[in-house]
């Protein structure tokens, strides 16, 4: 199985929760151990252990394979643009950090950092951060700097039943993403995060209906941890939209986010599996 995270956000407890309850006997013996890490990107800022977060990243690139999607905070420090909300220490701990340990994110030929999709066609998969539409089809041509936020990156599943930007990005329905990703496979879930709460949609046939709120939680325990999971089995005649929640809180618990979220992939039979850490 895979397992996955987003927008951990320099929170190292977060992280080292995460992978020591992947790591747990008993859950390892319910759900098998993974063979594969996607981090959805956000690994930087907000919290106040980059340094710490990078080198774990780096270490588990090592020893497993590790899939990682840049996230809009990351490319916002790698580029030096300024994003609100980190506070003065988190700010402080971000520019002690090396060029090796910010060799975790692998450049290009063209000077940019790492990859705002990936697309695995084996296992029916886009993994992206915030969306999969293409920028050059919806930035305006008098976009100037702020085309910035029409990437992938800063792309965000709209809340209304319209697209639109604002400066937090460019705001996309799931219409619009599933039209776009049935392009380059026919059936498929997109992983994607950045928003910070979890979300399933799903369209069957031409009906596109969101399902996270009809599926029950169920409350499981292994060693110190209490989960709350949600359990989605993916149908091969659907598509679907999973939004992972918050991996590291750390930076925002002034805003009401105090849990850890990851989640897992199955693929005999295919499910992705939404947990929360109580």
């Amino acid at each position: 199985m895979d397992l996955v995270f987003s927008d951990i956000h320099a929170d190292i407890d977060a992280l080292d929760t995460i992978l020591d309850i992947a790591n747990i006997s008993e859950f390892k013996k319910k759900y098998g151990e993974y063979s594969r890490i996607i981090n959805l990107g956000d690994i930087l800022e907000r919290g106040t252990n980059p340094s710490q977060v990078l080198k774990k990243m780096t270490l588990l690139e090592k020893t497993n394979p590790v899939i990682s999607i840049m996230g809009n905070h990351d490319e916002a420090f790698l580029y030096k643009r300024r994003v609100s909300g980190s506070t003065l220490e988190s700010f402080a701990a971000h520019q002690t950090l090396t060029e090796d340990e910010l060799g975790f994110f692998k450049k290009n030929n063209d000077e940019t950092f790492g990859q705002q999709q990936l697309i695995d066609k084996k296992n029916g998969l886009i993994l992206v951060h915030g969306g999969t539409l293409d920028p050059q089809k919806i930035t305006p041509p008098n976009a100037g700097q702020e085309s910035w936020l029409y990437q992938r990156t800063w792309q965000r599943l709209s809340e209304e039943e319209f697209e639109y930007f604002s400066y937090s990005g460019y705001h996309y329905t799931a219409p619009s993403a599933f039209i776009e990703s049935r392009k380059t496979l026919d059936n498929f879930v997109i992983l994607c995060g950045h928003q910070h709460l979890e979300t399933a949609i799903e369209q069957d046939n031409e009906s596109i209906n969101e399902i996270y709120h009809t599926t029950k939680i169920e409350n499981e325990k292994f060693g110190k941890f209490l989960l709350a999971k949600r359990e989605f089995e993916i149908k091969k005649t659907s598509n679907y939209i999973i939004r992972l929640g918050l991996g590291g809180p750390e930076g925002y618990y002034g805003n009401g986010f105090d849990h850890v979220h990851f989640g897992i992939i199955q693929y005999n039979p295919k499910k992705v599996i939404l947990f929360t850490v109580a």
